[in-house]
């Protein structure tokens, strides 16, 4: 029979319960580092499997934490490329919250490298002027 004093109770110990982390807006959030799925049909969307998609390795604007519109530069199979997040799993009064962290993929004069885009876009970028080209070859909106 075990005495009350020699217990040892771990989850006062550990700063943050699993469940919660997932829950958390670091988990949701894109930061570095962070997984994202293309939306466009580029070259490279072809060449993702489950296992090797891309990631943010950088953010712009000097952000820790990068919101849907925003460019980040991304990299998949050893090369670099900047990419328009699209959508992301952040909840937000404006906009809906999605499953996963969606881009588009962009060229260095900031135009989609795709023809078109497969999932959803939200119409919070319509308010923005400088991706009129990746609203024109969307066919879904939020």
């Amino acid at each position: 029979m075990m005495n009350n004093l020699t217990r040892i109770n771990l989850s006062s110990h550990l700063p943050l319960s699993v469940s919660n982390w997932f829950n958390s807006i670091s988990c949701r959030s894109v930061q570095l580092l962070t997984r994202l799925r293309y939306v466009d049909n580029c070259e490279n969307a072809g060449k993702t499997t489950k296992y090797d998609r891309p990631y943010c390795i950088k953010l712009y604007k000097n952000r820790k934490v990068a919101k849907c519109g925003d460019i980040i530069m991304i990299a998949h199979r050893g090369k670099t490329y900047k990419a328009l997040l699209v959508s992301n799993r952040l909840p937000s009064k404006t906009l809906p919250r999605h499953d996963t962290n969606n881009i588009v993929l962009l060229n260095d004069k900031l135009e989609p490298v795709g023809t078109r885009i497969k999932g959803p876009i939200p119409t919070a970028l319509f308010r923005r002027g400088k991706f009129s080209k990746v609203l024109a070859i969307a066919s879904k909106f939020l």
